[in-house]
Parts: C-alpha cells; sequence; structure tokens
C-alpha cells in the first residue's frame, strides 16, 4: 500500500512575505518617529536627515504592503476578509480566550482561523494603520491633497501631528501584546506566520493498494 499527502501553508508565502514587510516598516516608523518627536541621540543634521529619509522609505513599504494586503483580502485564492470579521458565535468566546491568556481558564475550542481577541486586535491594527497613512501624507503635504485632515477632522497640523504621535504609542502597546500572546503560544504557532515558517496543514489524503 502506497500513500500520498497533499499539504499547504496554513499562512500562504504572499501573506508571510506581507506581513514581514509591514512589521518591519512599523518598527522603522515607530524609532525614526520617536527620535524625529525627539532627537535621544546626538548626531546633528546627519542623524536626523538620515531618520527622515529611513521614516519615508519605510512609509512607502508600508504604504504598497498594506495596500496589497487588502488587496490579497479580497482578491484571488488567498482572501481572507471574512477571517477578520467576528461573528456572534466568536465574540461570545471572547471571555473565556481572555481567560485562557489571562491563565485563569483553559484554552477554548477554536475552530476558525484566528480567535476572537485576534479578530478584533488584526481589524483594528488595519484601521491604525490606514490611520497612520493618511496622516502622516497629511503632515508631509498640508496644502496638498489631504489637507482636508489637517483642517476637517483636525483644526490645524499641530493636532494632527498630536494624534499621529498618539497612535504610534498605540502600536507599541500592540507591538507589546502581540509578543506577549506569541510567548504564549506554541514555539511552532509563532513560526507559521512568518517566512521561516515549516508548519504545515493536511489538506488531502489519498491511498492506493
Amino acid at each position: 500500500m502506497a500513500s500520498s499527502q497533499k499539504s499547504e501553508a496554513r499562512h500562504p508565502l504572499k501573506h508571510r512575505i506581507l506581513h514581514e514587510l509591514i512589521m518591519v516598516s512599523v518598527i522603522l516608523l515607530i524609532l525614526t518617529g520617536l527620535y524625529i518627536h525627539r532627537p535621544f541621540v546626538g548626531g546633528g543634521g546627519f542623524l536626523m536627515s538620515m531618520s527622515r529619509g529611513v521614516h519615508n522609505f519605510a512609509a512607502i513599504v508600508l504604504i504598497i504592503s498594506t495596500v496589497l494586503r487588502l488587496w490579497c483580502m479580497f482578491v484571488g485564492s488567498g482572501r481572507d476578509c471574512r477571517l477578520f470579521i467576528p461573528t456572534w458565535a466568536d465574540l461570545k468566546l471572547l471571555p473565556k480566550t481572555l481567560n485562557y491568556y489571562a491563565y485563569v481558564g483553559e484554552r477554548p475550542v477554536i475552530v476558525r482561523k484566528y480567535n476572537p481577541l485576534q479578530m478584533l486586535t488584526y481589524l483594528l491594527v488595519f484601521i491604525l494603520i490606514i490611520f497612520q497613512i493618511v496622516s502622516g501624507l497629511a503632515l508631509k503635504y498640508p496644502d496638498g491633497a489631504f489637507s482636508w485632515f489637517n483642517y476637517g477632522w483636525f483644526n490645524n497640523e499641530i493636532q494632527s501631528r498630536m494624534g499621529h504621535f498618539v497612535v504610534m504609542w498605540l502600536f507599541i502597546m500592540f507591538l507589546a501584546l502581540h509578543m506577549y500572546l506569541n510567548i504564549r503560544e506554541k514555539f511552532e504557532e509563532i513560526k507559521e506566520m512568518h517566512l521561516f515558517s515549516t508548519t504545515y496543514e493536511p489538506e488531502e489524503v489519498a491511498e492506493e493498494q
């Protein structure tokens, strides 16, 4: 008897590549953004210019990666937009999920790819990324196509900059929480979202006699 097994990655390669690009660009934007806001290392104008250059480059990478990831959510064989929208059944599992991560409850049975906490968090992250992209463009081109952001949603550029800065701190808190939740899970489940992943899920099993 011979058997063959066809497997596919839990997260498609294109999703993992975009995940890495978004993650690295966000980290670079946070580091350079903190320095631009308040230089914490001496280096004069050169270091500030370099920080602004890296910040602008990382912003371009983030914009392109986010647009491609949103495209992949709705188009193609790997579209997964519904995985980020919790149903009522998912929301009912949210208290048990929170108890599990707080070490006061058992791990709930999750039938979908993400648990309800992940769904709500990832959905919020995409919304905040879009906010950062729009606010960043509005600050870079205050008299351009995004001027409505500075003087519509906010009263002036100072308030827009403050909103951009506050959301950056939300990303810092998200990264800290994301790292904790990753450590909370098994190492194989951490690896599966990255390019070095070797985690596979069986898709079908065929046997010949």
